[in-house]
């Protein structure tokens, strides 16, 4: 640029009306006038004496007025901190590097403006035709590339199917859902038993003692399949046959062999009556089961208590005079069971449904429309804390099938 139109730009430049104004002086903030605080309160309904809603507005205004305990102002600015002294010769030179910036490109600026720029179309040397030739190679090899990725998106659209299935699959769904439906409907299951078991029958022998502490089981009962029959706590009768509450209490821990009443079913339910289960060697009746403390099971304690109540628990005992672990819960008083079977326990707490569900799913010979377990099972210590046992890792032998 010519040295005359540099110094009038720069005399353009620092023009005062150029320059940046100077700051606005602060002016003093008016005093703070406080407003009368104004509360909100419904009017006085008419039911109501004026003590009263005298007393009421004091205590709205007080919850108004009341001040929260945590500061929720922001924090002081203090520029200081921020703006520091040392680094004001850094801002400056990089201020004057910024203004010499944009003088260089205001010059520019007009030179482009007085002689029109410079537009070069050209190619300095012209294209030879080996350049030509490949050049036009490149180009090939991208379209050949655009091309090979069309076939592989044609290939693809042309073996696509839709998520949706098809008419001919989900009539072969329906074929299959329509059997198991007729089949399901065929069974005896009953879903809700209308017949309610009676829980008013008391016997005074179960009471318990004073200055005697009880062992209490919890045991939680599940349709193989399906859903929660109800969780019931379960009280033992140690001070009468502690022998056969210690072989139940064994098996809600589990023995290390891996014997537990978790995962066993109840394989016999007769409604109305009984429904029987614990058979941990075999889950199905058949089990002999015999501690490891002990070379022949154990015989009945004792027959001091009966059956006279809904919910009892007693330990069967087989026509051998022996004890495998297997147990009772009786639906109705069975007097027929007295002198047979050990009482040792009865259900104290749980649901009031969950004996006519069992019941429910019983049929007259003691087999079961579903299979019900005992999915969890444990026990309370002394000091209330529960305690989960371990679960059955016995293989059982297999079921044999129901033939359709």
């Amino acid at each position: 640029m010519h040295p005359l139109r540099e110094r009038a730009c720069d005399e353009l430049l620092e023009h005062p009306l150029l320059r940046t104004p100077p700051p606005e002086p602060e002016r003093p903030r008016p005093p703070r006038v406080r407003k009368p605080r104004e509360f909100k309160l419904p009017p006085r309904f008419p039911l109501l004496s004026k003590d009263f809603y005298a007393t009421w507005c004091n205590h709205q205004k007080e919850l108004q007025m009341a001040k929260h305990k945590v500061d929720d102002h922001p924090p002081e600015l203090f520029p200081e901190l921020y703006l520091k002294p040392r680094r004001l010769d850094y801002y400056a030179r990089q201020l004057e590097e910024n203004m010499n910036v944009n003088k260089e490109l205001l010059k520019r600026i007009n030179l482009i403006q007085r002689t029109g720029g410079f537009v070069d179309c050209w190619m300095y040397p012209e294209p030879t035709d080996t350049y030509n030739k490949l050049l036009c190679q490149q180009r090939q090899r991208v379209l050949d590339e655009i091309r090979k990725q069309n076939h592989y998106l044609y290939s693809r659209l042309l073996i696509a199917r839709s998520e949706q299935p098809l008419t001919k699959e989900l009539e072969e769904l329906w074929k299959d859902t329509k059997h198991k439906l007729i089949l399901g409907a065929s069974l005896p299951f009953i879903l809700f038993k209308t017949e309610k078991i009676d829980r008013d029958i008391k016997d005074p022998a179960f009471d318990k003692p004073p200055n005697i502490q009880r062992t209490k089981i919890s045991m939680e009962i599940w349709v193989v399949g399906g859903s929660k029959i109800g969780r019931v706590t379960i009280e033992l009768f140690t001070d009468i046959v502690p022998k056969t509450c210690q072989l139940f209490m064994s098996l809600v821990k589990g023995d290390p062999k891996g014997h537990a009443y978790m995962g066993t079913r109840i394989f016999r339910v007769v409604p109305n009556l009984y429904c029987r289960g614990g058979d941990v060697t075999k889950d199905n009746g058949f089990g002999t089961y015999i501690p490891d403390n002990l070379i022949e099971p154990i015989g009945p304690e004792n027959f001091r208590l009966n059956h006279s109540v809904p919910g009892v628990l007693s330990m069967v005992v087989t026509s051998d005079n022996e004890v495998y672990g297997q147990f009772n819960i009786i639906f109705k008083p069975l007097p027929q069971f007295d002198g047979k079977h050990v009482v040792f326990g009865r259900i104290i707490a749980g649901p009031t449904q969950v004996l006519e569900r069992i019941s429910a799913l019983g049929l007259p010979l003691g087999t079961t429309t579903s299979d019900c377990v005992v999915r969890y099972c444990g026990w309370f210590t002394r000091s209330g804390q529960y305690r989960e046992g371990n679960p059955n890792t016995i293989k059982f032998p297999p079921r044999r099938k129901i033939k359709k």
